[in-house]
Order: structure tokens, then sequence, then C-alpha cells
């Protein structure tokens, strides 16, 4: 059964295809960038770990945007947020804004050493991705399938409290992926930026749809629904593994047992539900492991409206953030939010996100989540986190 989607509204369309315009222009900046430029450290952030191929899609992606609306908001890691306004116009007009959250360049540690691998650092970027041995060798050293394991660009929109796009660029497959009100879609980038733009209407027309299956037809029992991807953490990077132990889903002796991929990409990792995902590796649900709002922000476009295969007038996934009594932080931030300290607000057992608290923090970019995302129908997900009393955030009836 095909889903049935809610119409889009122009001014919605209108935001779509700018955002879309920006991701692109950047994808295709990227493609001409030298090696040694992509890896070059910028200082001008004041991050150690900041490279060339973090801040040109970045900067690109802002102006662009920018020039669209001066009045929306964005957030983004590297520089934290953008506002073209005073506070109290913010205060003000707060639930009217837009707001635009990226990650520029998702999964660039793994880009970063994929990159190294080739000697001569005057290559541009395209050579590489455009060589037929490139998703091969990709899926060698950083996981498969690449169409989810991919480095990515993601840019999400969130307009009176409601998420209504998201848009996901895969530098390695050259793949555009969406989710918004008119459906889900995955479309083939030509290698070379075209003289007409892509746009919403090009991607419905000739792109193609993908799912996320119901549980039955690709998990057969319970240990299935317990397999799971999150981010575990790199090298000297402390309070990932502590934080999932925490959240009580799988006791720490068992987590060997039942992780799929423990250094996964942040916007992507939603796909691993999925039918992106290979039927004999299926994975019953993921997390966001404490961390950053980029990561997991572009999940909620997918569980508003990614619909069931047996029932269209039913969603494909469910959601439920994390709490715990005695939370980890990171960088001085929760990594587990408690209700009343949650951007997810409650009204009429509707939930909206609190953009005013949001952009009120003095770097937006750096909130930090637990969440957990499943299939609707992963018995096993659901009861544990309704046993462990966690809250299931649904944003429409």
């Amino acid at each position: 059964m095909k889903g049935t989607f809610m119409p889009m509204q122009g001014v919605e369309i209108s935001h779509f295809n700018a955002a879309l315009k920006a991701g692109l222009i950047a994808y295709y900046d990227l493609l001409h960038m030298k090696i040694e430029e992509a890896l070059r450290p910028i200082s001008a952030y004041g991050k150690k770990d900041t490279l060339g191929m973090d801040s040109g899609p970045e900067i690109t992606i802002c102006e662009e945007l920018a020039h669209y609306d001066s009045g929306a908001a964005v957030i983004t890691e590297e520089i934290g947020s953008r506002l073209s306004f005073s506070y109290s116009d913010l205060l003000r007009f707060m639930k009217h804004i837009t707001v635009f959250i990226i990650d520029p360049t998702d999964r660039s540690n793994q880009l970063k050493a994929f990159l190294r691998l080739f000697t001569n650092k005057k290559m541009e970027i395209g050579e590489i991705i455009r060589n037929p041995e490139t998703i091969k060798k990709w899926e060698k050293s950083c996981g498969s399938p690449a169409a989810i394991t991919g480095a990515t660009s993601a840019i999400s929109c969130v307009r009176k409290g409601l998420p209504i796009f998201t848009v996901i660029i895969n530098y390695i497959t050259q793949q555009l992926m969406i989710s918004c009100a008119a459906g889900n879609r995955i479309l083939d980038l030509p290698e070379s930026r075209p003289d007409k733009m892509i746009d919403l209407d090009f991607i419905l027309k000739n792109g193609k749809s993908f799912s996320f299956p119901i549980i039955n037809s690709r998990l057969n029992n319970q240990d299935n629904m317990q397999k799971f991807v999150t981010f575990l953490g790199d090298t000297g990077k402390a309070g990932y593994e502590e934080n999932f132990v925490a959240s009580g889903f799988i006791p720490k002796e068992e987590m060997n047992k039942f992780i799929h991929y423990g250094k996964p990409g942040g916007p992507s990792r939603a796909l691993y539900l999925s039918s992106l995902q290979p039927k004999k590796k299926p994975v019953g649900f993921v997390l966001a492991n404490g961390e950053k709002i980029g990561e997991w922000i572009h999940w909620l476009t997918f569980l508003r409206f990614a619909k069931s295969d047996t029932d269209d007038s039913q969603p494909a996934l469910v959601l439920y953030e994390i709490s715990q009594n005695n939370p980890w932080t990171k960088e001085g931030i929760l990594m587990s939010t408690p209700p009343n300290y949650s951007i997810f607000k409650e009204h009429n057992g509707l939930f909206y996100i609190d953009t005013n608290q949001l952009l009120q923090m003095p770097n937006p970019s750096k909130l930090r989540g637990t969440l957990m995302l499943a299939n609707k129908d992963n018995r096993w997900a659901k009861r544990y986190s309704r046993q462990l009393g966690y809250r299931e955030i649904v944003f429409d009836k």
C-alpha cells in the first residue's frame, strides 16, 4: 500500500527549495575542493578539529539561506547560530521564526581518514567520488551500505514548532534523500552541477520512494528487535558508553551481542530502519546517545512523515525521549534531558519543538539529547521504553 501524504503549503515548498539549493551548491563546490584544502585546519572558529571540508559547506549554506530569508534562524555546529535581528525581536516573534538546523559535513572523521589514503593531495574530491571503486573502498573501511554510512550534509527545517522537511546529501554515493509531507525520496545526483537547479517537483517526478518496513517483514525474533545502532564514542570521548548503559535498554555485558555499529553518522542513522538497510542485517532501533541536536534533529521529519507499508493511516516510526535521574554531562551540557528542561513540549497530547527555549541558549548547537527511534511495531522497544517511563514524542494524530 502506498503511503498518502498531506500536501505541503506554498511557504514550506519555498523553504524546501531554498534549503535544497543551498545544500546542492555547497555539495558541488565541495567536489571541486582539492584534498589539501579539504584537510586544512581552520582556526577562525576557535575549534581544533575544524577542517576546510567542514567550514566550506557550512559557510556556503549559511550564506545562501541568509540571502533567501534574513529573518530565519540558522543553527549549525561550527558557527553555533546566526540571528539577524535583536533579542527583543527574537522574544516578540519567536513562535513564527523559521529555524534551519545544519550538519554541513557529517562523518567528517571517516571522510578525513578516507581522503588521507590518497597520496596526490592536489586531486579534487570529485575525482575520487566519481571513481567506480570509491563506494567499495568506503564500505570496506567505513561500514556498509554506503547509502547509509557515507559522509553527508544535512539540512532540516522547523516551522511553528514542527519539523517540516529534511534534506540529506550523501557525498559518497552521490545521492540526495529527502523527507517531507510530499514523501520520502532518494535521487541520484548528476556528476556536475546542472544548469537548472533541482527542486521538489523534479525529485517527486524522478526520485525513487523508500520506506520504513514493518518489523514482521525483517525481524523474526526478539533478539533482532534488540539489535541497535548508536554512537559509543571515539578514543578520548568518555561518557557515551556510560550514558547508553544508563538508558537501561541493553545491559553492558550484552552490548556486544546486540550492537550493529558503534560509530555511525548522525543525520543518516534513521535510515538503518529503512528499506535501504539490507534485509539480512536488520536493525531494531537507533539511539541518539547524548549527542548534539545536529545529529538527531533530522530524524524527526522521518518520524512525522514516514507511513506504515501496511496501513498508510499509521506512522511507520516511534520515538521516545530518554531521561535519567542522574544524567551524564558533556562540556557542561546534560546528555539526557528531563522533561522540564526538554525542548519537546506537550500540548493536548501532542508535542512541538520549543524554538523559544532553543534559541535563547548561548549556543543552540550544543544542546544534547538521548532519543530512541524504532519501527512502530517493535514491541520490545516500545514495551521497554514505557516500562522505563520515557516519553513518546508524537507530533500529529
